[in-house]
This record gives C-alpha cells, sequence and structure tokens, in this order.
C-alpha cells in the first residue's frame, strides 16, 4: 500500500511536471501579442517630424551634412594654402620653383579643380541635406500608409465576416423551414470560415504593420500609436507638367553631379592640351573621359525629364484607378443587396449571393490599395520635382 502511494506521488509529480512544461512552451509560442501602453496620436505630419528630428537617421543625416561642410571647409582651405604657395613662388621664378611646386600638387589646373570642387561642395551643402530628409520622409510615408492600408483591409475583412454571419443565419433560418437544401448550409458555414481566417489574416497584417511603424520611430515594439490621418486619395499637384519638368531640372541632385563632373574632366583635358600631342595615349584617355562625362550631362536631364513625365502619367492613371475602384465597390454593394433580395424571393441560389459577397470584399481591399498606391505616387513625384532622395558625394 505505501509503494502504491509512493508511485502515485511520483506520477502526480511528474504530471505536473510535464503541465508546467507544456504551459511555459505555449507561453513562448504564443506571446503577447497586445499593443499597449499610454496611446500615442500621430499624424504623418508628426511622424515625419520625429523621423527628421530623431533617430539613428536622423543622427546619420546631421552627421552627413557637417561631414559636408567640413569638406567644403577642406576645400576651401586646400585652395587657400595652393594659391598661396602659388603666389610665393612666382617671385621666385625659374624652373626649379616651378618644379618644386608641381611635387606639392601647387600647379594652375589643381587650384582650378579645388576652387571648383570648393564651390560645388558649398552650392551642394543644403540640397544634399534635402535629398537625405527627402529620403527620410519616402520611408515614413511608405511605412505610415502600410499601417493605414492594414487598417482599412481589417476593417473591410471585419465587414465581410458580419455579412457572411447574416447569410450563415439566414440559411440556416431556411433550411429548418426547410426552403433550401442541406448544401445551401454547408456553403455558407465554408464562406463563413473563410471570412474568419480572413479576419484572423488581416489582423496579422495589421499587428506586422504597426510594428515595423514603431521600430521605424524609435518607439517599444508595442507601443500602441492610433494614426489621426484617414487613408483618403489626396488631390493632384498644382502646375503643368511643363512647370514640373522644368523644375526638376533645375533642382535635381543627379543633374548637378554630371554637370560638375564634365567640368572636372574639361579642365583636366584642358591641362593636356599644350603638354602631350593629341594623339599620344594619355590625351586621348583623357578625351574619351571628358567626351563620355559629357555625353552623361547631355543625357541626364533628358533621363530626368522622362521620369518625370512617367510619373506624371502614372500619376493620372492612378487617380483613374482609384476612381474605377470605388465605382466597382459600389457596384459589387449594390449586386450583393439585389442578390441577398432574389435569394430570400426564392430566385437564385446561395453561391449567387457568397459570390457577390466576396466581390464586395475584394472590392473593398482594391480601393484601400488604389488610394496608397495613388498617394505613395504623389509623394514621390514631388520629390522627384525637388532635389530627389539623392545624396550627391562632394
Amino acid at each position: 500500500m505505501r509503494k502504491r502511494i509512493i508511485s502515485l506521488i511520483l506520477i502526480a509529480v511528474l504530471l505536473l511536471g510535464v503541465c508546467a512544461v507544456a504551459y511555459g512552451i505555449e507561453r513562448y509560442i504564443v506571446p503577447d501579442m497586445t499593443f499597449g501602453g499610454d496611446t500615442i496620436e500621430l499624424s504623418l505630419e508628426e511622424a515625419i517630424e520625429i523621423m527628421k528630428t530623431e533617430g539613428s537617421r536622423a543622427e546619420t543625416a546631421e552627421l552627413n551634412k557637417l561631414s559636408d561642410d567640413a569638406i567644403a571647409k577642406g576645400y576651401a582651405e586646400s585652395a587657400k594654402s595652393i594659391s598661396d604657395l602659388l603666389e610665393k613662388l612666382s617671385y621666385i621664378g625659374g624652373i626649379e620653383a616651378s618644379s618644386y611646386a608641381e611635387q606639392l600638387g601647387a600647379t594652375d589646373v589643381n587650384e582650378r579643380i579645388v576652387k571648383l570642387r570648393r564651390d560645388f561642395a558649398r552650392e551642394q551643402l543644403d540640397a544634399n541635406h534635402q535629398a537625405e530628409l527627402n529620403q527620410i520622409e519616402a520611408i515614413t510615408i511608405e511605412s505610415y500608409y502600410g499601417v493605414l492600408q492594414a487598417e482599412e483591409n481589417l476593417r473591410v475583412a471585419k465587414e465581410n465576416l458580419a455579412n457572411q454571419q447574416a447569410i450563415y443565419k439566414n440559411t440556416m433560418k431556411k433550411y429548418e423551414k426547410g426552403t433550401v437544401a442541406k448544401f445551401d448550409t454547408l456553403f455558407a458555414e465554408t464562406e463563413l470560415k473563410n471570412a474568419e481566417n480572413n479576419v484572423a489574416y488581416a489582423e496579422t497584417i495589421l499587428k506586422t504593420a504597426k510594428m515595423n511603424f514603431n521600430m521605424l520611430l524609435g518607439f517599444d515594439l508595442m507601443q500602441d500609436v492610433k494614426l489621426t490621418d484617414d487613408l483618403v486619395a489626396l488631390d493632384l499637384p498644382e502646375g503643368t507638367l511643363t512647370e514640373f519638368i522644368e523644375a526638376a531640372l533645375d533642382n535635381r541632385n543627379e543633374i548637378k553631379a554630371t554637370l560638375f563632373a564634365r567640368d572636372i574632366q574639361e579642365i583636366l583635358l584642358n591641362n593636356l592640351k599644350y603638354r602631350y600631342p593629341t594623339n599620344s595615349s594619355t590625351y586621348l584617355k583623357q578625351q574619351v573621359a571628358f567626351e563620355t562625362s559629357n555625353k552623361t550631362a547631355n543625357d541626364a536631364p533628358l533621363q530626368i525629364e522622362m521620369e518625370i513625365r512617367i510619373k506624371y502619367m502614372d500619376l493620372q492613371d492612378k487617380k483613374r484607378a482609384v476612381e474605377a475602384a470605388k465605382v466597382a465597390l459600389a457596384n459589387a454593394e449594390e449586386g450583393f443587396r439585389l442578390a441577398s433580395i432574389t435569394y430570400d424571393a426564392g430566385m437564385n441560389t446561395i453561391t449567387d449571393v457568397q459570390d457577390a459577397q466576396i466581390r464586395c470584399y475584394q472590392a473593398g481591399q482594391a480601393v484601400a490599395k488604389a488610394i496608397t498606391d495613388y498617394d505613395l505616387a504623389i509623394y514621390a513625384f514631388k520629390h522627384a520635382i525637388g532635389v530627389g532622395t539623392t545624396r550627391i558625394p562632394l
């Protein structure tokens, strides 16, 4: 009897241990996915401001600006040193002084190049910083809209679930009255389960989008953030295509970089004209380098113009896509209403009703995607007609 009691105690202990382990595993596999803390309300403008002034990306942008400023000052100091040395050696004159100056890099060509670099760096300071801020803004906008779209998709999925629940309930009532076949109830149940799965999937997508957004802004991963902007189609930028192209050609960093590179190669080529024969390898190599840079500089405005034209047409296409998606949603909702009425009257099947509801669900998601794509394209277009999102090495 005593042995039996001991055995029972050991079994109980083992069972408690297994339960404890199982409980621990379950808690590990299914972590808490609830967003908490004091709710932070955030508009898109506020999110962009946070990204531009706080966090690692803002710090990197500020450090890059300081670096550019230091580079510009370095060129200025080098230009002054070369100019001063050339002026001193000019009083001495002679081959030895000229050779000494060349050994030190104090030549006319180096002076022109360093001064060109100095001026370009000074002019490019603000533009480079703005390009980096534009890039930060673009990343923030994309993440913000990712949450907005996910929220709208979840709303649409819940609306679909509510409709599927109503369809299932109505179908069961009809079945109990003997007015529909068993197949109708099975079909309604299947679609109800699909709707439940769609809601669960939409919730997962939303939580993922929220975590990505929190991580981007430097919040706690599970911080509860309420976005105050709505997912609505923005107005098209004001202005004509000609004005947009002119703005891009005046502002884009890429064009300025190609012009700067061409000027450098031109100085180097001119320096060789009186030092090497025009058919020498040294001269020909530099001539190819200049012509290549010149072609790049000439092609850059055309490439930028084509980019603006394509983005402009894309805006029009995406705006029409939003309008078409909204019409499709309205028609799908009306189709579902009519299908439900005719089903109640016994004039169609449960399949017709379910098909109509699925079209509503898909149309609702399509509207959210169309608006998101359109709004993101507008923000990208605004960056494209400014300095862009690319920093230029100095």
